[in-house]
């Protein structure tokens, strides 16, 4: 499975029950996929660097999860996008970190032998 980063911004004026359904919405979405929710996170209220719909903040929120495939990127994009309420996505896909190996005891990192002594 591939890990996925989204940032969504909200419209501001949103009271709390949208707020919620909005994300309800977005967790069913990657549940629809077999998607994997792994955290979550809302940011709040924050201005934004340049307006965007005339709105001047926008409620942030954060979600990491995990998917087989892009369809699942696609169906929250194209969900987000028809969604007036929601100002703007960005879905990135996470580099999967690969296990860091030192070279042996007595080898630089250059591969020549070091002589202690």
């Amino acid at each position: 499975m591939q890990t996925y980063e989204g940032m969504f911004i909200f419209k501001p004026g949103l009271k709390e029950e949208e707020q919620k359904a909005l994300i309800a919405e977005l967790e069913s979405i990657l549940k629809q996929d077999q998607g994997e929710m792994q955290s979550s996170q809302v940011f709040g209220k924050r201005r934004l660097a340049y307006e965007i719909n005339k709105c001047k903040e926008g409620l942030y929120y954060l979600i990491n999860f995990s998917a087989q495939a892009g369809a699942v990127v696609s169906r929250l994009k194209v969900a987000c996008n028809i969604n007036e309420k929601v100002l703007r996505v960005l879905i990135i896909k996470k580099k999967q970190k690969k296990p860091e190996i030192s070279p042996p005891r007595g080898i630089s990192e250059a591969g020549q032998e070091v002589r202690h002594g």
